[in-house]
């Protein structure tokens, strides 16, 4: 469920923060806006390397979602914070499995990812693209490495996620608009 469907679930007059029926708390208008804003910017990112993206896709379509994806998620999610902005993770989380929705219907609109294999390719890039994820925050000093994890060297800044065949993707200069 995105934040758009849970800020539209419950009894009119709800107010923000409420549990809706099933426990489920709508988004808020801040969080909602947070979540278009990260989606819009990552479909866009998406767009301007399709080219890399593609070829990617071709060699490794879950390993290519992995990288690109969680690269470009942590990109945008910091450049907020250093905007003063910094994301909530609730509206992260959902943003990154929009976005990993996104990219698996344009896998399997391309026969990478046939439909009897959706649903595992799924769960896949979200597992690995969560662990992924966490791994760049340890390595960054956000957070103690994980039990057992090789340290990771950071790559340079500037240098952009990196595609399935370890080719940078170029993402924009000057934070998040």
């Amino acid at each position: 469920m995105n934040l758009h469907e849970m800020a539209m679930q419950g009894p009119a007059g709800q107010g923000a923060g409420a549990a809706a029926p099933g426990g489920k708390t709508p988004a808020s208008a801040e969080q909602q806006a947070q979540f278009d804003m990260i989606l819009g910017r990552a479909r866009q990112l998406l767009g301007e390397s399709a080219r890399e993206w593609r070829a990617a896709m071709d060699i490794d379509p879950a390993g290519a979602a992995v990288r690109f994806g969680t690269a470009t998620l942590r990109f945008l999610a910091m450049e907020s914070e250093k905007a003063g902005q910094p994301v909530d993770p609730a509206v992260l989380l959902h943003a990154g499995v929009q976005f990993v929705k996104d990219v698996a219907g344009l896998a399997n609109d391309a026969g990478l990812v046939p439909d009897d294999q959706l649903e595992p390719f799924l769960q896949r890039v979200m597992q690995e693209s969560i662990a992924e994820y966490m791994r760049l925050d340890a390595d960054a000093g956000l957070m103690p490495p994980t039990r057992g994890a090789a340290p990771r060297r950071p790559p340079p800044p500037g240098t952009g996620p990196q595609t399935a065949h370890g080719a940078h993707v170029a993402l924009p200069q000057g934070g998040v608009q």
